[in-house]
């Protein structure tokens, strides 16, 4: 199964429930990457559009590259209103696109899907040698107070293991000054920053257990399974946590240099 298309299947769910990305991550992006007025943006698997609105918005020539059909219908028109923009629908490594055409590659909670022969070649063929990439992504990360959360929904976790195909776990989430960059291809590119931006959301056990719903994990799993995996989550949340949980989240930044 290719994961990656899974998350067609609950588009509407996904663009409604997903948490946004901070406008400190864009400032400290628009910065580090030197963007100005006229700009070419190439945006790898842009999703529903939720980190191509903020950069639209300040008027940079965007095209986004979007391999769910159903993504990329609330991508267009999320964004109809932004003649600056165009979403390809097509996978990232297979779409034609001109070489040494842009200022920024980016990805927002999608690098870690581009398989490894093209996720750092492709990019620097893409981009003008002066040409910056950018990896942002989503880290759940530690409350700092116990995680009491967490920890409750582990045994859960460990009875639909197979299902899910997950590790077995004693998940404990990282704090947030332990996130670290990805390793990057240094022959391509070198490293210019790393930062992350806190962000604290709170979810009623049925927002919650729609949030996981939209994860590939509970994607994969066989829908009778999947049901009642999420029922017990939110059961959990109902029972024991007076009906609402509070999710700390960090949003990292990492951006590089062509070379």
């Amino acid at each position: 199964m290719d994961f990656r298309s899974t998350f067609d299947d609950v588009a509407e769910l996904y663009d409604r429930i997903r948490p946004r990305y901070p406008d400190a991550l864009f400032a400290e992006l628009i910065h580090r990457a030197g963007l100005r007025a006229g700009t070419e943006l190439l945006e790898i698997a842009p999703g529903t559009g939720q980190a191509t609105l903020p950069l639209a918005r300040r008027g940079y020539r965007i095209t986004a590259v979007e391999l769910g059909a159903q993504m990329a219908r609330i991508a267009r028109d999320r964004l109809k209103a932004y003649a600056n923009v165009a979403i390809i629908n097509a996978s990232f490594e297979d779409v034609s696109l001109p070489s040494g055409a842009f200022d920024l590659v980016y990805a927002a909670t999608a690098f870690h899907w581009i398989p490894p022969e093209v996720k750092f070649a492709k990019p620097h063929a893409l981009l003008k040698p002066s040409g910056h990439l950018a990896i942002i992504h989503r880290h759940h990360v530690s409350d700092e107070r116990g995680d009491d959360f967490t920890a409750a929904t582990q045994p859960i976790y460990r009875r639909y293991e197979r299902d899910t195909a997950a590790e077995a776990r004693t998940y404990v989430p990282r704090r947030r000054d332990e996130l670290k960059p990805e390793p990057i291809d240094e022959a391509l590119f070198a490293s210019v920053s790393f930062a992350a931006f806190p962000e604290v959301v709170r979810y009623s056990a049925q927002d919650y257990a729609s949030l996981l719903a939209t994860y590939s994990p509970t994607l994969a799993m066989a829908p009778q399974a999947r049901m009642a995996f999420l029922d017990d989550i939110r059961r959990l949340i109902e029972e024991r946590f007076d009906g609402h949980v509070m999710q700390h989240y960090a949003m990292s930044l990492q951006v590089a240099r062509r070379v």
